[in-house]
């Protein structure tokens, strides 16, 4: 890999300016679609399209001048001296960007179509405590932002260590706790994989979303109208034709939730180094993101009963960021064996979990949502009977969906428990989806117990635990519960001396 003089002001690679002037391009394409719209379907006079002609060609100008301004003035560096690093950029006013080097959070690449097309990478510099959360270098070939990135973490790390002739001791001592550059493991999602996951996690919503559609075109078109019942053979054509319809409005609801997982998540790799996990996935927008197991907060593990079958497990993991970036904080690794699985948590925990207390929720929780779930039941009974549908057809349809009902919501609250020991939270709930929220103590932000009126008679409170991540909330606790449990975790945040950050 080529050295580069990063103490010095660089400018991105040269190919940059086709990303600048191609990104103003779409921008103004984008605002001016009406009026090529406008000429596309009226009779516009020679002379008026012949000026149009020439300030088309005049605003083409004004945007190259404009990126190439652009590119020119925007400059990076790093300042050892005093320990940041600086852009530089604007072209009507200059915008200057100091990032002291212990605000860097970590360095994500990206890279979308046009970005893959000339072959360069943008790097992403996420800080801590600033204004404007991300720092974007949008055109760097692979060696140097690989080395920018890599400088740049050293130089936290030199923070860490107290300074850049210790971290070099500490690099002598122990060479793996200084190195990024092999990793422990690495894990990739097969293509076959991904298309497992697909058929097996969006299917149903698919499915469903083409149905609804289908009997709304079937009700538009009014099928019986367009096709009297007087001409033969009409009924038998319809059903036939209904039948191959649906068929292929299934098969295309397949294959659309198998593009967009496959689209969404392709090449998917995991690589974890010494203080890092790195992530990269995707196919029309490639991220790649290198992930602290200090700034992951709360981490998730789902499956169903079709993809456990398969080994196929989803880890969301969240990282620290506001309330209003929450979900733009959560990185999502579908189609893990469970062997991955194990090894991510043991790099973000560093132990396992071993649940020594499980809570388990009051049974006014089941009563509730078996309530709420019966209104429909309800609703459809009223209906019935103001159009005196068949009372037998009727009340079997209504006793079918309340058997169904009363068992997904049975077995739905017996999953349902919050477990902790001295070092981690576990909230374990669903029944199709399920899934693990892990919390560790330490990074509890705040406790919220709610009471809402129809508790306050039976003592149950709700319950919600806060983090940087996000919260995870618990209903239906007897309040007796609540004291010792909420003391207990105050008094482990209050006794562990680890940063949340």
């Amino acid at each position: 890999m080529p050295e580069y003089d990063f103490s010095q002001p660089q400018r991105q690679s040269k190919v940059g300016l086709i990303l600048i002037f191609g990104t103003a391009l779409f921008h103004l394409v984008r605002n001016l679609w009406v009026v090529v719209i406008y000429f596309l379907v009226r009779e516009v006079d020679r002379q008026i399209m012949l000026l149009t002609i020439l300030g088309l060609f005049v605003v083409l100008l004004l945007t190259l001048a404009y990126s190439v301004l652009a590119f020119l003035n925007f400059k990076f560096h790093i300042d050892e001296k005093n320990r940041e690093f600086v852009l530089r950029k604007g072209v009507v006013s200059t915008d200057v960007i100091n990032i002291p080097f212990e605000k860097i959070q970590q360095v994500n690449f990206r890279r979308n179509l046009l970005q893959r097309l000339i072959g360069v990478y943008s790097v992403v510099i996420e800080t801590a405590g600033s204004q404007d959360k991300e720092i974007e270098i949008k055109a760097l070939f692979q060696e140097k932002a690989n080395e920018l990135s890599e400088r740049l973490m050293e130089l936290k790390e030199a923070e860490i260590f107290g300074g850049r002739e210790d971290l070099e001791a500490a690099a002598e001592e122990s060479p793996e706790k200084a190195t990024f550059k092999k990793p422990k493991w690495e894990y990739h999602v097969s293509l076959l994989t991904l298309i497992k996951l697909g058929l097996s996690s969006n299917y149903l919503r698919g499915v469903g979303l083409i149905l609804a559609f289908y009997f709304t075109l079937r009700d538009q078109f009014m099928l019986d109208e367009v096709f009297p019942n007087e001409i033969p053979g009409q009924q038998e054509f319809v059903e036939k034709s209904s039948f191959v319809f649906i068929m292929g409005l299934l098969l295309f609801g397949m294959v659309i939730t198998v593009a967009e997982t496959v689209i969404k998540y392709y090449d998917l790799n995991l690589k974890q180094f010494h203080e890092s996990l790195q992530v990269e996935m995707g196919l029309r927008n490639n991220t790649k993101v290198n992930i602290r197991s200090s700034r992951v907060q709360m981490l998730e593990v789902s499956t169903n009963p079709v993809q456990k079958f398969l080994d196929l497990y989803t880890l969301k993991i969240s990282l620290a960021s506001s309330q209003d970036d929450l979900e733009k904080s959560r990185i999502k690794m579908p189609g893990l064996s469970p062997e991955v699985v194990k090894q991510v948590q043991k790099f973000i925990f560093k132990q396992e979990s071993s649940e020594k207390v499980t809570i388990l929720p009051h049974k006014i929780v089941l009563w509730r949502k078996f309530s709420r779930g019966s209104i429909p039941a309800v609703l459809g009974l009223v209906v019935g009977f103001i159009f005196q549908f068949p009372t037998l057809l009727l009340g079997g349809l209504v006793s079918v969906y309340l058997i169904l009902l009363s068992l997904y919501n049975y077995f739905y609250f017996q999953r349902l428990k919050l477990g902790l020991d001295k070092d981690i939270l576990v909230k374990t709930s669903g029944l199709w989806n399920r899934k693990e929220q892990f919390l560790e103590i330490y990074r509890l932000q705040a406790v919220s117990v709610r009471q809402p009126l129809w508790y306050k008679r039976r003592g149950i409170v709700n319950l919600t635990f806060h983090s940087a991540g996000g919260d995870i909330s618990f209903n239906g606790v007897r309040k007796k519960e609540v004291t010792p449990l909420v003391n207990f975790l105050m008094y482990r945040v209050e006794s562990i001396e680890r940063s949340w950050m």
